[in-house]
């Protein structure tokens, strides 16, 4: 069984990879997204093959469902045993964690390969329709069609702007709930780095639960006493 702090780094190297893959992953998404919303600029899209970058993205894709594979199975295989043999609540958060992100990043990666797909076959559409033309003049069924699809595309493309709003917020909030639970794995790596913390601290709470107990007591006694003399 390797050392979990060996696999921990493993992990999160594979981490960083991997975020930093789906971020340009989505940039590019983006991108596509923001170029070719009339539809002649679709049209001449269709015919250029100019808005998907394939190789580029097929690269990015590969690269990133790679990592993702690597580090499931880092997880599952490695490191999820080892915190079970090390038996220590700290490092099961930080599996639980690292699940997280990896549920996270192969959400985003999902969402973003289905962008590409969508935007592929709208091209394939909108090439099929001219080449069935055959560079002439479309009829007024076809343009009717066209007219129509590029109200769609429209309201499609403010949809996505919204997605893409929500998108960024939601990978704000998610960088900070990762640097959250950073600053807490490492606090609990302190914690474990130093055995005789936690003894120290319940010897602290028990000693002033005693004196609390020996307070009360005197408390007790004077009122007594005050009550028997008054009384007595």
């Amino acid at each position: 069984m390797e050392d979990f702090d060996s696999l921990r780094r493993e992990a999160t190297k594979l981490e960083r990879h991997l975020e930093d893959r789906v971020s340009r992953y989505q940039q590019l998404a983006q991108k596509i997204t923001t170029h070719g919303k009339s539809l002649d600029s679709l049209l001449n899209s269709a015919e250029t093959g100019s808005v998907i970058p394939t190789e580029e993205e097929a690269a990015l894709r590969s690269d990133i469902q790679r990592t993702l594979s690597t580090l499931s199975n880092l997880i599952q295989d490695k490191l999820a045993p080892a915190s079970e043999c090390s038996g220590k609540a700290q490092h099961q958060i930080l599996v639980k964690r690292y699940r997280e992100i990896l549920f996270d990043l192969t959400g985003d990666f999902q969402k973003t390969s289905a962008l590409f797909n969508r935007k592929r076959e709208q091209l394939e559409l909108f090439a099929g329709s001219n080449s069935q033309t055959g560079g002439g003049e479309p009829d007024e069924a076809m343009q009717h069609l066209m007219r129509e699809r590029n109200h769609i595309n429209n309201s499609l493309d403010a949809s996505a702007a919204v997605i893409n709003q929500a998108t960024e917020i939601h990978s704000d909030l998610r960088t900070q709930g990762m640097s959250l639970r950073g600053v807490q794995g490492t606090i609990l790596r302190i914690t474990s780095n130093i055995p005789g913390l936690n003894r120290l601290v319940e010897h602290i709470r028990r000693r002033r639960s005693r004196d609390d107990i020996l307070v009360s007591v005197a408390i007790a006694v004077c009122i007594l006493f005050t009550l028997w003399y008054i009384f007595g």
